[in-house]
């Protein structure tokens, strides 16, 4: 699901630390203000309210939407999806099409209508879209010009070759997304990252340039550290799970070709966290059956997980070992006894996703430590019935029950019903014990719904409000 995340709402950042260069690094954001206000609002011109887009999401693909407000001071854009989730886009993760610029082919990145060689203005075969060559990275040939092949712009190419699981290994896009990625449409360098460096500012990672989730499904660079998306990494052989970073990756900028990706081992106790963690992100609750949740889960997605050694471990073995790692640390997991629920539930301490142990990823860093909980984006939660609706569901109810009863008698008889459970003993026979069964059903339903309409707050005002109304 998408929901509203704005770019600007983040901790305090420091700006990081050039590790090496970078190939034509290009302006950090697509849309450079050079002349201020001017260059400003010729950009919002390319943007309409009701105007059908496509704008990419935290997980590196593009999604269609609808803009419904133009924010001219903080370049973005509040689109609807499809699914009528809502959120803010900023200008350089939205793409519209073609642009009708009053006849004028402008840059898509400078906003500069000069073509000249060499650095001409060629115009996407997808989108229509118009890029200098210098512009555009990787920079474009000349003998793109001088062909009549197809060309495809950096957006086009990543928006018909990156999936969920992961961007297409094969066919002629996938072989220029390899080619576009041995450059980022952005300065690495410029980024101001967090203390942790899992999130910039300027809501720029990856290939693509485009806004991410550290915590859901992106893999860091263990050498540049930025974060890449798994849908635009091209070398998965299985589907990520949710914060699953035992990996060892290396993007293709910094290997100058393909990606590297080595699988990291795990222990007992970094299965049941990722497995833990997966659970809460999927079903947004906290609490898991050992059993019937936890380990379903973990023997359903045993191929994902990859777990090297313990892999061959049989499955009637596999929930004792779970159950282990779960009692034996119980700074990461929480058990249901010690709030009064059943033993068999766990839960994370803290909802954040388990870091690996390798030395290969941990050299000269200093241990990760979850200080604070990880909150999932999603659809925000609606809104509790109206009370006019309560008071429909009321009537219905006392239609439903036997005209003969007042409403005293109701509680009443429903009071003598949980009194009798509470002694193991139940009235038999006649037609009261049938009363007391039917009202047992009707009584609690009762009793919850006048709590929410706050009529009552205790048997006494039920009584004295039964005199005064003469029922």
């Amino acid at each position: 699901m998408r929901d509203s995340a704005s770019a600007d709402n983040l901790a305090a950042h420091q700006k990081s630390t050039p590790n090496r260069q970078h190939k034509s690094p290009v302006p950090l954001s697509q849309f450079p203000l050079k002349d201020g206000l001017a260059d400003t609002a010729r950009l919002a011109s390319k943007f309409e309210e009701g105007q059908d887009v496509l704008a990419r999401w935290s997980d590196g693909l593009f999604y269609l939407g609808t803009i419904s407000k133009i924010d001219k001071h903080k370049h973005r854009c509040f689109v609807i999806f499809e699914d009528q989730s809502k959120s803010w886009v900023l200008w350089k993760d939205i793409q519209t099409g073609k642009w009708d610029s009053g006849g004028e082919m402008l840059c898509s990145i400078c906003q500069n209508e000069s073509s000249e060689p060499p650095n001409e203005i060629v115009i996407c075969d997808k989108c229509g879209q118009g890029y200098h060559q210098l512009c555009h990275a990787p920079i474009i040939d000349p003998s793109v010009i001088a062909s009549d092949d197809k060309w495809l712009c950096r957006q086009c190419v990543f928006a018909t070759t990156t999936n969920r699981g992961g961007a297409l290994k094969k066919g002629p896009n996938a072989k220029a997304l390899q080619e576009m990625k041995q450059s980022l449409p952005y300065a690495l360098e410029d980024l101001v990252w967090d203390q942790g460096h899992k999130t910039n500012i300027q809501q720029c990672y990856c290939y693509c340039g485009g806004p991410g989730d550290w915590y859901l499904k992106m893999l860091q660079c263990n050498k540049c550290k930025q974060w890449f998306h798994e849908a635009c990494i091209q070398c998965f052989q299985k589907l990520m799970l949710f914060g699953d970073r035992f990996y060892l990756f290396i993007c293709s900028v910094c290997n100058s070709g393909p990606e590297y990706l080595k699988r990291l081992p795990l222990r007992w106790k970094d299965v049941a966290h990722l497995s833990l963690y997966n659970l809460s992100v999927i079903h947004k609750k906290k609490y898991f059956d050992s059993e019937l949740e936890l380990m379903t889960y973990i023997n359903e997605n045993w191929d994902r997980l990859q777990l090297g050694e313990l892999a061959d471990t049989p499955r009637a073995e596999r929930y004792e070992w779970i159950l282990e790692a779960l009692n034996s640390n119980l700074n990461m997991f929480m058990s249901g006894k010690e709030i009064k629920k059943k033993k068999h539930l766990f839960g994370l301490r803290i909802r954040f996703p388990p870091a690996p142990q390798s030395s290969e990823l941990l050299s000269g860093r200093e241990p990760e430590k979850a200080s604070h909980e990880i909150k999932i984006k999603g659809r925000k939660a609606t809104k509790p019935p109206h009370s006019s609706r309560l008071v429909i569901a009321y009537l219905v109810l006392l239609a439903l029950l036997p005209r003969d009863l007042k409403l005293g008698q109701i509680v009443e008889l429903n009071l003598r019903i949980n009194l009798s459970k509470s002694r193991r003993s139940r009235p038999k026979g006649g037609a009261t014990a049938q009363k007391i069964i039917i009202l047992d059903i009707f009584g609690r339903s009762l009793y919850t719904i006048c709590r929410r309409l706050k009529n009552f707050t205790s048997l006494k005002s039920l009584g004295q409000h039964e005199q005064k109304s003469g029922v």
